[in-house]
C-alpha cells in the first residue's frame, strides 16, 4: 500500500513536471500563432475608418481590391511572376548548387576549403553590410571598369531597368549557400565509407557516384529544404527592402516585399492591414496546397 502511494505521488510530481514544461510553449503558440492569425482572418473582412480610427465590418472592399489589381494592373501578376522567378533561382538552382558545392568539398577535392568559407561568409557577415558592399561592386565598381577598359558606359546595375531584377537574383542566390552548404556536408559525411567504397571497386565514377549514391542517401536532408522553401514561396522579399527601401517599381515586387510595403510604408498604417490580410489569406490558400503536393511528391522518392 505504502509503496501504490509513493507510485502515485511519483506520477503526480512528473505530470506536474511536464505540464510546467510545455505551459510556456503551448502558451506562446496559443497567443502568437493562433491569435494573432484567427485576427488576421478576420482583419480580411474589415476596413479602416481613419476618422475614428477603428476597423469596421465590411466584407467585400478589400477582396474587390484584390481582383482589380489582379485583372485591371500588372501589380498582382508581376509580384506573382516574380515570387516565382526568385523561389527557382534561391531555392531549385540555389539547392542543386549547394549540393553539388557540398559534394566537391565532401571530396576534399583541390581549394575545397576555400570554397566553403567563401559560400559560408554571407552567412557570417551582417546582411545590411553584405548590401552595401555589393551595391557599391555594382553600381560603382563594375561600371567603372567597363568604362575603363572599353570606353563603354553603362548604368549602374542595380538602376538600369534591365539589369536591377538579374542582380538581385544573382545576390539572393549568392546568399543562400551558406547553411544549406554546411548542412549537406554534413549529410555528406555521415554516409559509410564502405558503400563509398564498394561504388569504387565497381568503378563507378564520381558523376554516377553523385547521382546514385550521395544523392538518394541525402534526399531526406534536401527534401526538408526543398518543402520549407515551397512553404516561404510568397514571404520572400528577395532583399529588395535591404537595397531599396521602398522605392522599387511596380514590375519588380514580389509578394513578400508588397506585403512588407502595404504595412511598412509611411502614411499606409492601419489603412493597409486589411488589404494585407486578404492577401496574406489568399497566398496562403495558394501556398499550402503546392506545398503539401511537393511533400508528396518528395516522399514518394524517398520511398522508392
Amino acid at each position: 500500500m505504502k509503496a501504490t502511494n509513493i507510485k502515485r505521488k511519483g506520477d503526480r510530481s512528473e505530470l506536474l513536471f511536464y505540464c510546467a514544461l510545455i505551459a510556456l510553449p503551448i502558451l506562446q503558440v496559443v497567443i502568437f500563432y493562433f491569435y494573432v492569425n484567427f485576427n488576421s482572418v478576420l482583419m480580411a473582412f474589415k476596413s479602416y475608418d481613419v476618422m475614428s480610427d477603428t476597423f469596421y465590418w465590411d466584407f467585400g472592399a478589400n477582396f474587390s481590391r484584390f481582383w482589380d489589381e489582379l485583372t485591371k494592373t500588372s501589380i498582382l501578376v508581376d509580384a506573382f511572376k516574380n515570387s516565382f522567378i526568385v523561389w527557382l533561382f534561391t531555392s531549385v538552382l540555389g539547392t542543386f548548387l549547394s549540393i553539388l558545392f557540398a559534394y566537391y568539398i565532401f571530396k576534399k577535392w583541390a581549394f575545397g576549403k576555400g570554397f566553403k568559407f567563401l559560400l559560408f561568409l554571407p552567412s557570417v557577415l551582417p546582411s545590411i553590410l553584405l548590401v552595401i558592399v555589393f551595391k557599391f561592386f555594382v553600381n560603382e565598381a563594375i561600371p567603372g571598369y567597363i568604362s575603363h577598359f572599353t570606353g563603354k558606359i553603362i548604368d549602374p546595375l542595380l538602376i538600369g531597368k534591365d539589369s536591377l531584377m538579374p542582380t538581385v537574383l544573382f545576390y539572393n542566390l549568392w546568399v543562400c549557400f551558406g547553411a544549406q552548404l554546411l548542412i549537406y556536408t554534413g549529410a555528406m559525411d555521415q554516409i559509410a565509407p564502405e558503400i563509398l567504397e564498394a561504388g569504387k571497386v565497381d568503378g563507378v565514377s564520381s558523376l554516377r557516384e553523385f547521382f546514385s549514391i550521395v544523392l538518394p542517401i541525402i534526399l531526406p536532408t534536401v527534401s526538408t529544404f526543398v518543402i520549407a522553401n515551397v512553404a516561404t514561396l510568397f514571404t520572400n522579399q528577395a532583399n529588395l527592402y535591404a537595397f531599396f527601401g521602398d522605392n522599387v517599381g511596380y514590375s519588380n515586387y514580389t509578394i513578400g516585399y508588397y506585403l512588407f510595403v502595404l504595412v511598412n510604408r509611411v502614411g499606409n498604417g492601419k489603412t493597409m492591414y486589411t488589404y494585407a490580410s486578404v492577401l496574406g489569406i489568399i497566398c496562403t490558400l495558394i501556398a499550402f496546397p503546392l506545398t503539401m503536393l511537393v511533400r508528396w511528391l518528395l516522399n514518394g522518392r524517398e520511398a522508392e
